[in-house]
């Protein structure tokens, strides 16, 4: 256990699971339950807390592969969350110093995707931006027309729970680590929808959040087989929806904009020593979550 003014920090299990979704919902982010079991099940989570005994701060690490391509594993830097009453006191840096101490000591790229304010955070801490995304907002079920659902069912269908396996290679390949594990996580949940092209080169997820449904991620091999895969997962959906595109990607978020669609906010996709981008960007139209990746 280490302290940090007057705050004691520890790992996290599975018995703190309501304790830090009561964060979530006090941030007002969109993760749940099911997202912090995964993150504290399958990575290595900091929680701080009070003399009382209160948790008032955590800062997760993700990690999903060896070397890739030959370069260094790659670990995700999740769900900083700092409680209101502790905030300007320089928690969530010395939160992010226990995870970069881990990151170093197991050679390990950390890669984030930031608020703006997480920016002013990150930045002096030495993570660099690789690149810019937005998320998008619909508040209402997305009514997609009969024309642009014409000829869906030759292109693009429903992904079986078991079929996520047959995606492990292709997710590689454009997020650059592999995230099985993830992967099948969210294919597993109550709710959970998945659509694939029907020639094997992409595919999306669509899951619930505690605000809004999620939709990513979005792998394809252009962007209209991603609108085509993104109409789908809207199809069967109904009430709010959030989906996090990557600013290079103007014809999604030109349809998303006619589809009542808004932009919530920007995040920076920021990595800690190695900025160059891994995988396949291109052909990354919508990542899992700011959590994931």
């Amino acid at each position: 256990m280490v302290c940090i003014e007057g705050l004691s920090v520890a790992t996290l299990g599975a018995d703190a699971i309501a304790e830090a979704s009561a964060l979530t919902r006090e941030a007002n982010w969109n993760q749940t339950a099911e997202d912090w079991a995964f993150v504290i099940a399958r990575g290595l989570t900091y929680g701080a807390r009070d003399a009382a005994g209160r948790l008032v701060a955590t800062a997760a690490l993700v990690p999903y592969s060896d070397a890739v391509a030959g370069r260094s594993g790659l670990a995700w830097v999740s769900l900083v969350i700092v409680t209101a009453s502790q905030r300007g006191r320089g928690v969530g840096t010395q939160m992010l110093h226990h995870c970069i101490a881990a990151l170093r000591s197991r050679a390990l790229t950390g890669v984030l995707d930031a608020t703006p304010a997480g920016e002013k955070i990150y930045t002096p801490l030495g993570f660099q931006p690789v690149f810019a995304l937005q998320r998008w907002h619909s508040t209402g079920g997305v009514a997609v027309s009969g024309r642009e659902t014409q000829g869906l069912g030759e292109r693009v269908r429903p992904l079986t729970k078991d079929g996520v396996a047959n995606w492990v290679t292709l997710d590689t390949s454009v997020f650059g680590a592999r995230r099985e594990s993830l992967l099948g996580n969210l294919c597993a949940r109550d709710g959970s929808r998945g659509f694939e092209l029907t020639d094997g080169s992409g595919y999306a997820l669509v899951r619930a959040g505690r605000m809004a449904s999620y939709v990513g991620p979005v792998v394809a091999p252009h962007a209209r087989d991603a609108i085509a895969l993104i109409g789908a997962a809207l199809g069967v959906t109904a009430g709010p929806v959030f989906i996090d595109v990557p600013e290079a990607h103007p014809p999604v978020a030109a349809w998303l904009r006619e589809h009542g669609f808004h932009v919530q906010r920007r995040l920076l996709r920021m990595a800690l020593g190695d900025e160059t981008p891994r995988g396949d960007p291109a052909r990354m139209f919508a990542i899992a979550g700011p959590e994931y990746g």
